[in-house]
């Protein structure tokens, strides 16, 4: 399913189907290198835009910079663009994390999404030049997560329940369309990807490196290997 948002003569259109963002017939996604979507576009200048149909900043806030759209520096500081590939920046208080306890998609059905990223866009925009946000802690924390079971002794997480991402050392992770094993610490970086392997020889599968974390296509044949009673 897609949506379009127009500003003027420009569009940003959102994309189920995409994992990253597409501008110039060229697809741009962040991957094992660790290099970012927001870096990767640096040179990229287009009235039109498709990205994935989610308000994370990983790909909305360098779609709006292509479109050359106004949205505050907050957006543009290192440490907040890093915080893509470092999920333990969120262990302390941050503009960002105010954000997404506004504006967050994370675990909301695609068909329920297209309300909460026009207004995301629309704050953005707003908002260019004085950023009415303070520094605020993700309410997933003080959701519980639901633990479903575990697959070689890691746990298996309902990714729309808390932040279990963020809260475990490793860990796989069941979302809408999606199954991630991820690890906020680069020291279990390997461990995620020597999971995913053997994933992927029981399954036949593939799936896509990223930074700190592998995501493969929600499938019967992965679920079936890890014998749980209860699927999201």
């Amino acid at each position: 399913m897609q949506f379009i948002i127009k500003i003027g003569s420009k569009k940003l259109i959102f994309d189920s189907d995409l994992h990253g963002l597409k501008v110039n017939k060229k697809e741009f996604t962040s991957t094992e290198d660790g290099v970012l979507v927001f870096d990767k576009t640096l040179h990229e200048k287009s009235e039109e835009v498709v990205l994935q149909m989610s308000t994370n900043t990983s790909t909305l806030i360098p779609a709006m910079r292509i479109l050359d759209l106004p949205f505050h520096n907050y957006f543009k500081e290192r440490e907040v663009i890093e915080s893509q590939n470092n999920i333990s920046f969120y262990w302390k208080s941050s503009l960002l994390a105010a954000f997404y306890n506004q504006f967050s998609t994370d675990g909301i059905p695609f068909t329920d999404r297209e309300p909460i990223i026009r207004k995301a866009v629309e704050f953005l925009l707003k908002n260019d030049t004085i950023l009415p946000l303070k520094q605020e802690y993700l309410e997933k924390l003080n959701e519980p997560c639901k633990l479903l079971g575990f697959y070689q002794g890691i746990p298996i997480f309902d990714g729309n329940f808390g932040l279990p991402k963020l809260q475990s050392r490793l860990g796989i992770h069941i979302g809408i369309k999606d199954i991630m094993i991820s690890t906020p610490l680069d020291k279990y970086e390997s461990d995620v990807y020597e999971l995913a392997e053997q994933i992927h020889k029981e399954s036949g599968l593939v799936f896509s490196k990223k930074k700190n974390r592998v995501v493969f296509p929600k499938s019967e044949k992965i679920l079936g290997l890890f014998t749980i009673k209860q699927i999201p």
